[in-house]
């Protein structure tokens, strides 16, 4: 079947206009913001004050629990987190953040929890969201991170980049960081260092991980 030039012409327009559509759908689709971290980006600083100093309280009498030998039996809150995030971790040399890595919030909703970030590149950026479900695995001080779902904006993705980033990231933070076997990584296992030292060298067994829409419940026994 022979086909006019003009005719060839306007059907590859017509293809190209689709895969600029398509492909302007998928950026609007990677740089959408969820509204719920754009409702944390755009809180002003001053308001997290009062849950910043509750949460710097709160790592003082952890200190002073484990100087003492004390059992540790304290809720944190997700305000009292996000206040950390935005005003002490940027320059926090004790905490390594992968470069392009921006603005992390976190959100409780019991069962899950949502991390929030956003990725910034020279001509790129995107809000990355993972959920989670966290629990304490079964061996002793160790908790198990199940990765639900990734996110770019409101695209499902997987990427194998942002894996080893999380994994890089933990490695230099002096985190014990592993992928469970057999997950495909999607399961993470973090282990918690059994003897800790403020003054002298305590045990410490954590015996509770709860999480609760808006706040982390966590015991541990110390010796």
């Amino acid at each position: 079947m022979k086909m006019s030039w003009r005719k060839v012409f306007y059907i590859l327009l017509g293809f190209g206009a689709l895969v600029v559509l398509a492909a302007s759908y998928l950026m609007s689709l990677i740089q959408a913001v969820p509204a719920i971290y754009e409702k944390e980006l755009k809180r002003p600083l001053s308001t997290y004050d009062e849950p910043l100093q509750e949460f710097l309280e709160v790592v003082d009498n952890i200190q002073d629990n484990l100087h003492l030998g004390d059992d540790l039996d304290y809720e944190v809150t997700q305000e009292q987190l996000n206040g950390w995030l935005a005003t002490q971790l940027k320059g926090n040399s004790r905490v390594s953040v992968p470069s392009g890595i921006e603005s992390p919030r976190v959100i409780l909703e019991g069962k899950s929890q949502t991390i929030y970030f956003t990725i910034v590149r020279p001509r790129f950026h995107s809000v990355i969201s993972l959920q989670l479900e966290t629990r304490l695995a079964d061996q002793p001080n160790a908790i198990e991170l199940k990765i639900q779902s990734v996110h770019a904006g409101s695209l499902a993705i997987r990427l194998k980049r942002i894996f080893d980033e999380i994994e890089s990231a933990m490695i230099r933070s002096g985190v014990d960081f592993k992928w469970k076997a057999g997950t495909e990584r999607t399961v993470a296992i973090i282990h918690i260092p059994s003897k800790v030292r403020t003054k002298r060298e305590r045990e410490l067994q954590i015996t509770a991980l709860e999480f609760q829409t808006g706040s982390v419940h966590v015991t541990a026994e110390v010796d």
